[in-house]
C-alpha cells in the first residue's frame, strides 16, 4: 500500500486554516499543492470542489468531484453534491445518476432509517435526494406508511402531482388516521386544480374540529380556487381573529384578504 505523503496532508491542513482564516486564495494555493505532492491523496480534492461549488464555479467543481470520487468512491455526501451541480446546470440524466448513487450510498438497509434520513435533507431543502431515500425505504417495504407519505409530500413540492396524490391517497387508504395525510391530500388536490376534492376534504376535517386553523385556512385557499370568494373570506377572517397577529396562519389569512380588497 502506498505511504501516505505527509507534506500532502500538512499543506491540507494548511489549506483547512486558511479557508477558516476567510483566506480563500492561500486555500486554494496549499490545496493545489497538497494535489502536487500527493495526486492520489483525495481531502485536497473534495476541498475544492466544495470552494469552488460555494464560489459558483460549477464546472471545476464538477472536475474536482470527478478526482475526488474516483479515489473515494463511497462517499455519497460528495456525489449528492456532484447531482446538484449537474441539476445548475440542466445535465439531467447525469444529475440522476449521481443522486442514484447518493441514495444507494447513504441509504441504510431499514426503511425507518431511510426515511429518517430523508426527512433531515428534505428540512435542508435537497428534495431530489429525500425523495430518493423514501423510494429506497419503499424498495425495502413497499407496506412502509411513513416513507410513502413523505414521499406524497414531497412529490407535491415538486410538482409531481399525480405521484403524490397516489401516494397519500394510498396512506389514507391503508391508515386513515396517520397524522397529516388527509390535510396534505387536500392540498395535493388543490394544487392539482381539484378544488371540489379539496373542499370535501377540509369540510369534513373541519365537522370533527371546527377550531384547526391550517384547515380553515387550507379550505380558503382551496375555496379560492374554485371560485368562493367570498367564503374564502370567511375562512381568512376566521384565521385573523382566531389566530395570534405574528402566526403565520393569521399572516397569510391577512396578505389574502389584502389581496382581495
Amino acid at each position: 500500500m502506498k505511504q501516505l505523503d505527509d507534506s500532502a496532508e500538512m499543506l491540507t491542513q494548511v489549506g483547512n486554516l486558511d479557508l477558516q482564516l476567510k483566506k480563500g486564495e492561500d486555500a486554494e494555493a496549499a490545496y493545489w499543492q497538497a494535489i502536487a505532492a500527493d495526486e492520489d491523496y483525495a481531502p485536497p480534492y473534495r476541498n475544492l470542489a466544495l470552494m469552488y461549488q460555494l464560489q459558483g464555479q460549477t464546472d471545476d467543481a464538477i472536475t474536482m468531484y470527478g478526482h475526488y470520487l474516483r479515489l473515494e468512491p463511497n462517499d455519497g455526501e460528495a456525489f449528492h453534491n456532484l447531482g446538484l451541480l449537474y441539476v445548475q446546470q440542466g445535465r439531467s440524466e447525469e444529475a440522476a445518476e449521481a443522486f442514484e448513487n447518493a441514495a444507494a450510498l447513504l441509504a441504510p438497509n431499514s426503511p425507518e432509517a431511510a426515511t429518517n434520513l430523508g426527512v433531515g435533507y428534505f428540512y435542508r431543502g435537497e428534495l431530489e435526494i429525500a425523495v430518493m431515500l423514501y423510494e429506497h425505504a419503499l424498495a425495502l417495504d413497499p407496506q412502509f406508511v411513513p416513507a410513502r407519505y413523505h414521499a406524497g409530500v414531497t412529490y407535491v413540492y415538486l410538482g409531481r402531482l399525480d405521484d403524490a396524490i397516489a401516494a397519500l391517497e394510498a396512506v389514507v387508504s391503508a391508515d386513515p388516521d396517520f397524522p397529516g395525510a388527509l390535510m396534505n391530500l387536500g392540498v395535493a388536490y388543490n394544487t392539482a386544480g381539484r378544488p371540489n376534492d379539496a373542499i370535501a376534504i377540509f369540510d369534513a376535517q373541519l365537522a370533527g374540529n371546527p377550531n384547526n386553523p391550517t384547515a380553515v385556512l387550507n379550505l380558503g385557499y382551496a375555496l379560492l380556487e374554485a371560485g368562493d370568494q367570498q367564503r374564502a373570506s370567511e375562512c381568512f377572517r376566521w384565521c385573523m381573529q382566531a389566530c395570534a397577529p405574528e402566526t403565520p396562519h393569521a399572516q397569510k389569512a391577512t396578505a389574502l384578504l389584502d389581496a382581495l380588497a
